[in-house]
C-alpha cells in the first residue's frame, strides 16, 4: 500500500458518482440492444437481424470490414450483411458487433496522459492474443467471446480519462515516480482504479459475466472464480501485448520469466509465440476495420 503521506490529501471519487443513480455514464448504442434482443430470442431469424443492422450504415461497413479482414480469414468477398451474419452465426455476430459499437462510446481526445490511438493497439493486440490462445486453454467454453474480453478489458481507463484526464496523468506520473503498479497509483490519485470502473460500467450496460470479470481481474495472477480460464487468459495476452515480436524461443522464454503463473493455461511456448506474431500482423488491419484508425493508402 502506498504511504498517504506521499500524496495530496484528496477526497476519493466513488462509482457511484461515475455510474450510479442519477448520474449519466456512457450508453452503449440504441440499435446494440436492439440487435442483442434479437440474437437471444431463438423466434427471431438471421434474416431479420440483418435487417436492423443494416438501419445503421456505420456499424454494417464496420462488420463487412472485419469479416472481409485477415482475422476471419474467409475464402470469398462477403458483401452483405445477411451474408455475414449466417457464417458468423449469434455468438459470433454479438461479439463482432460489441467490437464494432464500442470505439465509438466515448468523446476521447489526445492529451499528456493518453493516446487514443495507443489505447486500441494495446486493446486489440490484447484481444487477438487471448482469442488466438483460446483455442489451445482448457476450460474456455466460448473462444470467441476472449477477443471481446480483451478489447474491453481496460475500458475503465477511457471513463477515467475523459472525466479526471489531469489526475490520470498523475496516476502515470506516480507508476513511475514512485515505481509502483498501475492500480496503485490509480487508487493514490483518483480513488478508483481501470478495473473497478470498467467492471461498473460493463455491469450497468448488461454485457455477458464472463467479459465483466475479464476486465475487473485482469491484473491478478491468479483469479479463483467460476471464469478464472478466462481472466487468466486475458492477465496473460494483456502482458504479452506490451512486446514486439519476433520472438524466438529464448525471448519468448525471457518475457514469461517476468509474467507470473503464465503456464497456468497450458500453452505452449510456440503457441505464444504464434499469437504474439500473429496480433503483430492483424492488429492495424482489424483496428481499421473497427473504425479506430482512419483508412490510409499509401500514394507510393
Amino acid at each position: 500500500m502506498l504511504a498517504n503521506a506521499e500524496y495530496d490529501i484528496f477526497e476519493p471519487v466513488t462509482l457511484d458518482q461515475l455510474v450510479g443513480e442519477g448520474q449519466q455514464p456512457p450508453s452503449l448504442p440504441v440499435i446494440f440492444t436492439r440487435v442483442c434482443e434479437q440474437l437471444d430470442d431463438p423466434n427471431c431469424s438471421l434474416a431479420q437481424i440483418a435487417i436492423s443492422i443494416q438501419n445503421d450504415p456505420a456499424i454494417t461497413t464496420r462488420i463487412l470490414k472485419l469479416v472481409n479482414s485477415s482475422y476471419y480469414g474467409l475464402p470469398g468477398q462477403v458483401t452483405s450483411v445477411d451474408h455475414a451474419v449466417r457464417l458468423l452465426g449469434r455468438e459470433r455476430c454479438k461479439h463482432t458487433l460489441i467490437g464494432s459499437v464500442v470505439g465509438s462510446v466515448f468523446d476521447t481526445y489526445e492529451n499528456p496522459a493518453f493516446s487514443i490511438h495507443a489505447f486500441w493497439q494495446h486493446s486489440i493486440k490484447t484481444a487477438l492474443i487471448a482469442r488466438q490462445l483460446a483455442d489451445f486453454t482448457d476450460g474456455i467454453e466460448e473462444p470467441e467471446a476472449m477477443f471481446t474480453a480483451g478489447l474491453l478489458h481496460d475500458i475503465g481507463k477511457l471513463m477515467l480519462i475523459e472525466r479526471f484526464p489531469n489526475e490520470m496523468l498523475a496516476a502515470e506520473e506516480t507508476m513511475i515516480r514512485c515505481r509502483v503498479d498501475e492500480l496503485s497509483a490509480e487508487i493514490s490519485q483518483v480513488g478508483l482504479t481501470h478495473t473497478a470502473v470498467g467492471e461498473a460500467l460493463m455491469q450497468h450496460w448488461g454485457l455477458p459475466e464472463i467479459l465483466i470479470d475479464c476486465t475487473r481481474w485482469h491484473h491478478e495472477t491468479v483469479h479463483d472464480g467460476p471464469n478464472r480460464h478466462a481472466t487468466h487468459l486475458v492477465y496473460l495476452a494483456n502482458r504479452l501485448s506490451e512486446y514486439v515480436p519476433p520472438l524466438d524461443e529464448t525471448e519468448t522464454l525471457a518475457i514469461l520469466d517476468d509474467i507470473e503463473n503464465w503456464n497456468m493455461g497450458q500453452v505452449t511456448i510456440d503457441q505464444i509465440a504464434g499469437a504474439c506474431q500473429n496480433a503483430d500482423d492483424l492488429v492495424f488491419e482489424v483496428m481499421e476495420s473497427l473504425g479506430m484508425i482512419p483508412f490510409h493508402v499509401d500514394d507510393e
